[in-house]
């Protein structure tokens, strides 16, 4: 029986801020050779003469690194414009390959990860850089989200300067300047991301099909554009799970036995906001108030019907994502007299 190879070689790379730790793995011959070059330009294109030298070709060659946030940015960048096949793993991946040891070097890591590489190679999802728009609506929401958590944290210190016994004054004069700055800094963002997305039309019309959606403001329509910007479909059992909302199960035997429930893990502004709009469409949309007022007069808590809405939005909104398509306000109702004229 003939062994295929997906890929002949594989690189694993350790990245750090200054530098990255670089070995090549060819599967063929077992032989490997190690690189370490500077985390920027000159050191990417030095890594691609040092591929070219070895007749690495990309149609045969993985690249795998682990997920290091901002370190890893532009390597990923020069990859995916120089069609380098690359997967970015999760930080615990070499958790599954390497033995407990007490070494610990950027060079075993680079080694291990080409290991990695070989052993999972038909499970790896390649990844690729997003467009600089992504990039920088990414970058400008998660910046958005830090200063409205300061400013509701100087809001509540406001809120608690009348229990004091001292004299507050110069100090709530301050914490008001700093409100009415973040104020200002934020609206700034918001502009600024909504010009990001009127400048580019894909970005414009998932923004506009989104926006039909109920409980998708603003805010969480910027911040979905942000995270699923690039994926033409999105599976929403996955998402629920993925940020916590879905119920998993939790026994061992016959002593360890709990009602199913959802994580509470995940992205916490991803979670915020959700809550949020789940509240809003309990409130206004008639559909939504029904259900949650027939789920708490059944006796259901209040926090696990909230929790069932927001699954039922995810349903909704990737349909709409994968669908390309509106919002129908009328779509249940007339499903609701197909039905009765079906039974």
């Amino acid at each position: 029986m003939e062994l295929t190879i997906t890929w002949r070689f594989v690189v694993g790379i350790d990245i750090s801020k200054q530098c990255l730790d670089c070995y090549l793995l060819d599967r063929k011959t077992t032989q490997g050779w190690d690189l370490q070059v500077d985390n920027n330009p000159e050191g990417f294109a030095r890594l691609g003469r040092w591929l070219d030298d070895r007749q690495v070709e990309c149609s045969q060659t993985i690249l795998i690194s682990e997920h290091t946030g901002r370190y890893g940015e532009h390597l990923l960048r020069w990859t995916t414009c120089e069609e380098w096949a690359h997967a970015v793993v999760k930080t615990t991946a070499l958790n599954k390959i390497t033995p407990e040891h007490h070494r610990k070097d950027d060079r075993y890591d680079a080694r291990a990860l080409a290991d990695y590489g070989v052993r999972f190679s038909d499970r790896l999802s390649l990844s690729k850089a997003p467009s600089p728009a992504i990039g920088q609506l990414k970058r400008l929401q998660g910046e958005r989200r830090k200063m409205v958590d300061r400013r509701a944290a100087l809001k509540s210190k406001l809120t608690e300067a009348d229990i004091h016994d001292a004299d507050m004054d110069q100090l709530t004069g301050m914490w008001t300047q700093q409100i009415n700055l973040l104020s200002q800094h934020i609206k700034r963002l918001e502009e600024t991301m909504d010009e990001l997305i009127s400048q580019d039309e894909a970005l414009t019309a998932r923004h506009q099909i989104m926006r039909t959606a109920p409980g998708i403001g603003p805010v969480i329509g910027r911040f979905w554009l942000s995270l699923f910007t690039g994926e033409d479909q999105l599976n929403a059992r996955k998402i629920s799970s993925r940020f916590g909302f879905a119920p998993h199960g939790r026994s061992s035997g016959s002593s360890v036995k709990s009602p199913d429930r959802s994580t509470g893990y995940g992205n916490s502004e991803m979670r915020k906001l959700m809550h949020q709009a789940a509240r809003s469409v309990a409130n206004h949309k008639p559909h939504y108030r029904e259900y949650y007022e027939r789920k708490i007069e059944e006796g259901k808590h209040e926090l696990l019907v909230i929790n069932n809405i927001i699954n039922k939005l995810i349903r909704l909104y990737c349909a709409m994502w994968n669908n390309q398509s509106e919002y129908d306000p009328n779509y249940i109702q007339n499903m609701k007299q197909k039905w009765k004229k079906s039974a």
